[in-house]
């Protein structure tokens, strides 16, 4: 069995790479095609609202549909949908029609949101002591995906003549690489559901995984920090490429920061998810809280490129800490029948998020400047970390260990 998870392994690590290559050109891109098409700088974080959107519409029944019929036929359907949403995206660009890149966008945002859960596939197939490293494995795989985005760029430009023109081209080569995805899914037998029940079942009945503190706030305050990082990301993310055009970088180059930013994302997720195994979720959680904050504000506030990019790598370095934790920490308290919905919820949470920062990050610096995104920081960060601190309080008497598979 365990020659067939790693295999598994391997297959979702090429998925989460194809995944994270086309879902990287919404943020990297999607800003300046809006300022291209409307000329409206108010319109720059509507991509990655309306992939928030998209998101949250799907992600709840995504979870539910890989409960009911398995994790690979809905990773499979999930990314051929996607191919034609994203070939979708390319033409409407082309035709210069705002109304349908924001359609396009959203439609490709709802079909995909399954390809967000891949991590599911990999809590299923592992015990608790080992879930941190599974999923920060198959996080490494979008890595690669990240360097594959602004390769796919490059070419593209010189390929198209324009900068305008490749956004064409980057958009069809997207299409291809979610028509990647399908052979690996395909091969993705015994389906992860599977595997996970033979998992539990070899389990000894007192089997534990790292302990955590006892308490109902856990689940709570797991996906309270899980939302946290999605937000505070995307809203670097929203804001840092449109400061970085505003001080007069080329688009290629700031594809190359986001690339930066991705691989901090992506690079370190095994030995942190190895630390979240080790010294546990929750004070890994409240450290990646504080410097996807701190790395959030600066990525917008420094005008330098380089420095503006460091930072954009630090927040991806804090979110990958945050979601693998939290990622670890869900499934500890999650039986492999229920994980599906319990990430859905997560991930509805999560996009929320998503769906509301790139907005309230535009308005509130539009309106506010950095101090009123400070602001905004400083609560998405107190909110999280205090539903952790409490409940850490509130449970000083002692350890207890999360059990392995509680199925409640």
């Amino acid at each position: 069995m365990q020659s067939t998870i790693r295999r598994h392994m391997r297959l979702l690590a090429g998925a989460q790479a194809l995944s994270t290559a086309t879902f990287q050109l919404i943020p990297a891109l999607g800003g300046i095609m809006f300022l291209h098409l409307t000329g409206d700088v108010a319109l720059t974080g509507l991509a990655l609202s309306l992939s928030g959107l998209g998101q949250v519409l799907t992600a709840y029944p995504g979870g539910r549909l890989m409960d009911r019929f398995g994790r690979g036929p809905v990773f499979a359907g999930s990314a051929a949908l996607a191919a034609v949403a994203a070939a979708a995206v390319a033409w409407t660009f082309h035709l210069h029609r705002p109304w349908g890149v924001a359609a396009s966008i959203l439609l490709l945002s709802a079909v995909a949101a399954p390809l967000r859960q891949l991590s599911v596939a990999a809590a299923d197939m592992h015990p608790p002591e080992l879930r941190g490293r599974a999923v920060g494995f198959l996080f490494f795989g979008s890595a690669v995906g990240a360097v594959i985005s602004p390769a796919v760029t490059s070419v593209s430009s010189r390929l198209a003549g324009s900068e305008m023109a490749a956004v064409v081209w980057t958009w069809s080569a997207a299409a291809l690489l979610q028509v990647a995805i399908l052979p690996l899914m395909r091969a993705l037998r015994p389906d992860p559901v599977e595997l996970g029940k033979l998992v539990t079942a070899e389990q000894s009945p007192g089997s534990e995984g790292r302990p955590e503190r006892a308490g109902p706030w856990r689940l709570p305050a797991a996906v309270a920090t899980y939302a946290a990082n999605w937000g505070l990301m995307t809203l670097s993310m929203a804001l840092a490429p449109v400061a970085m055009r505003a001080h007069g970088h080329a688009v290629s180059d700031i594809v190359w920061a986001i690339a930066i930013h991705s691989i901090g994302m992506f690079a370190f997720s095994i030995p942190l998810g190895a630390l979240a195994d080790r010294m546990g979720r929750v004070p890994v959680m409240l450290a990646s809280l504080l410097l996807t904050g701190l790395s959030t504000y600066g990525s917008v506030a420094v005008p330098t490129f380089w420095a503006a990019t460091a930072f954009l790598f630090l927040v991806g370095i804090g979110w990958s800490a945050g979601v693998v934790a939290s990622t670890a920490l869900i499934s500890d308290l999650s039986s492999v029948a229920e994980r599906g919905r319990r990430f859905g919820v997560a991930e509805f949470v999560a996009r929320g998020a998503v769906l509301g920062y790139p907005v309230l990050g535009s308005v509130v610096a539009g309106r506010l400047g950095l101090g009123g995104v400070a602001a905004v920081l400083v609560a998405s960060v107190a909110v999280p970390a205090w539903m952790l601190l409490r409940g850490m309080a509130r449970t000083r008497q002692g350890w207890t260990p999360v059990p392995a598979e509680p199925g409640s």
